[in-house]
């Protein structure tokens, strides 16, 4: 909609974008009621303002804040000039969200479901058609096992890749070299191998990463540190601690505060707690016997995946 306002060299005095954060409902009434300057339309919009009033799972409250000043807000709506075009952008909502219900009296609501699995693969491959550039199935999964339903990192990944391979496919070997996030993933998708009790597709992940050269010591490592945040991050829901405060208390962003939280909603605490003594029990061992540390970590993932699994059955 952004390209919609005309003329392009007045974009930047006729589009406005508000935190939704930290926009007060006075300063967003005044900006919408202001006329475009030489042009037809002026643009408005509020990202993340519908989130804050999000009702908590598990609690009685109506959201984190009261509708407070806000409370003006469908009163106001049917006022805005026709030259103004507001538009609210924000996550995952629920029904019960009462600023949303508010504004889906006076606006079109469209939904942009992420791709998923397999189509968020097929929309990989279709983006790096649309660059210029093919790209091999296996580094397609690869590239969204790394980074997930991000599509504009997804996006920039892509452009970063065909660059690399100057018109050639993109190969899995490449994603491998020059996404950030690939050895994290495979941490990830080692953790929750483990968890779910499937051992065999958590050594294929160990092994990956030890042909990319990683040590023993280093995949031990990785492992206590995802089992340990896995950990925090259940405790700090248990608390009724907000999302947007999960990051700096667990002390990580973007894609691993992602994972982080993906996996601490669906492992069991149980679980977790028996594979960080494994880790203990094998970090001990490597450092107390010479060599056989590849060896101790398939025994330490043989070990906490017969655990889950032992567990899940007495479930």
């Amino acid at each position: 909609m952004t390209k919609q306002v005309s003329p392009p060299d007045l974009r930047d005095v006729n589009v406005t974008t508000f935190d939704g954060r930290e926009v007060k409902f006075a300063e967003l009434c005044a900006t919408c009621s202001t006329a475009p300057f030489l042009s037809e339309m002026r643009l408005v919009v509020v990202r993340g303002l519908l989130s804050r009033f999000e009702r908590r799972p598990g609690s009685g409250q109506q959201g984190r804040e009261g509708a407070g000043e806000w409370e003006g807000l469908g009163d106001y709506l049917p006022t805005v000039p026709d030259t103004t075009h507001v538009v609210f952008t924000d996550g995952r909502l629920g029904a019960r969200n009462p600023l949303l219900r508010v504004i889906k009296q006076h606006a079109e609501v469209q939904t942009f479901p992420l791709p998923r699995g397999r189509g968020l693969s097929e929309w990989v491959r279709e983006r790096a058609k649309g660059r210029g550039v093919e790209i091999e199935p296996r580094a397609a999964q690869s590239l969204t096992d790394a980074v997930g339903p991000q599509l504009r990192v997804l996006d920039s990944e892509i452009r970063k890749l065909a660059a690399y391979g100057r018109g050639g496919a993109i190969s899995h070997a490449d994603v491998q070299a020059l996404v950030s996030n690939t050895r994290e993933a495979s941490i990830f998708m080692a953790v929750d191998a483990v968890i779910e009790g499937r051992p065999g597709v958590a050594l294929r992940h160990v092994a990956k990463l030890m042909q990319a050269g990683s040590s023993a010591g280093y995949i031990l490592a990785m492992l206590a540190r995802q089992v340990r945040l896995l950990m925090l991050a259940k405790d700090l829901r248990m608390q009724g601690v907000p999302h947007e405060e999960m990051g700096p208390r667990l002390g990580v962003s973007g894609f691993p505060l992602r994972k982080t939280l993906e996996q601490a909603g669906t492992a069991d605490l149980d679980r977790l707690k028996a594979m960080h003594w494994k880790l203990v029990e094998t970090d001990l061992r490597t450092k107390s016997t010479a060599g056989h540390d590849e060896l101790a970590v398939d025994l330490l993932i043989a070990e906490a995946a017969a655990t889950a699994n032992t567990r899940a059955r007495r479930r």
